[in-house]
């Protein structure tokens, strides 16, 4: 880069504020944060990495909801959480820093999920919280077949830490498949919608067979030989949830609900 590039650069005059992003993911107890400055800043202790971000604008028509677009563009590999296991929710606050008078305003607080993805470009769509609160589904739960609980959470009952396991692997396919002699020890699809975790990174198990587990996308620092820890899926089936994780007694669903209504159809 010439030194007259440099100097162009340090003399365009930036905004007067920046946007910081806090992406709390309160399922795994940790959050990242970026900003759309193209320097770091630090505020309330918390680093905010400089990102290329877009949003669409922040308004309300009447009374409809407040919903924006995130799109992210990254040179790290961003979309080790984006893409997480099973997510459900993602909160997220947008700040702006006013530098000159060091002055910060909350411009939005919702909650956001990922709607897309392509390469390290990902895509969010959110919600402020006062449109969720008044769009809750009350019940909280449904009549459904199938059961209304997330493998490991509150109402789920288990452990995940109990179901853990941690294996070296060896890769192929660029680094989309996995293989232990480990996941041979298990049924097919034991871990087909279950995840991997290497460090900070998560990947999605889009299948399993053999000694082999598929990922929904390489983990780029992965190498051969690496330890891995792997977390098997749930189907949310009274079958999977009685067979595989001896947890029926926690199985909120209803799998004997008609599936036709006889007062339209008739019994048959």
């Amino acid at each position: 880069m010439s030194n007259d590039y440099k100097e162009i650069v340090s003399s365009t005059e930036l905004l007067p504020f920046a946007e910081l992003y806090d992406f709390v993911f309160t399922t795994e107890n940790f959050s990242l944060y970026y900003t759309n400055y193209p320097t770091h800043i630090t505020y309330r202790e918390r680093i905010y990495k400089p990102v290329g971000i877009q949003r669409s604008s922040i308004k309300q028509e009447k009374l409809e909801d407040i919903t924006i677009t995130i799109t992210l563009f990254t040179k790290d590999d961003a979309t080790f959480t984006f893409l997480n296991f099973d997510i459900p929710i993602i909160k997220i606050v947008i700040r702006r820093y006013f530098f000159e008078f060091n002055v910060v305003k909350t411009i939005f607080v919702g909650e956001g999920t990922v709607v897309g993805i392509q390469d390290r470009t990902i895509n969010l769509q959110a919600k402020d919280i006062l449109s969720i609160a008044m769009s809750k589904t009350v019940p909280k739960f449904l009549y459904s077949a199938y059961c209304c609980h997330s493998l490991f959470d509150k109402n789920c009952g288990l452990n995940k830490e109990d179901f853990k396991v941690t294996t070296q692997v060896s890769l192929s396919d660029n680094g989309k498949n996995l293989i232990s002699s480990t996941f041979s020890n298990f049924s097919d699809n034991y871990f087909t919608n279950g995840y991997v975790k290497f460090g900070n990174t998560f990947r999605l198990i889009v299948s399993h067979s053999g000694n082999k587990i598929t990922l929904h996308f390489p983990i780029k620092e992965l190498q051969d030989g690496d330890e891995v820890e792997v977390y098997p899926g749930c189907n949310k089936t009274p079958s999977d949830c009685k067979n595989k994780f001896n947890n029926y007694s926690n199985f909120l669903g209803f799998p004997y609900i008609p599936t036709k209504n006889p007062t339209i159809f008739g019994f048959t």
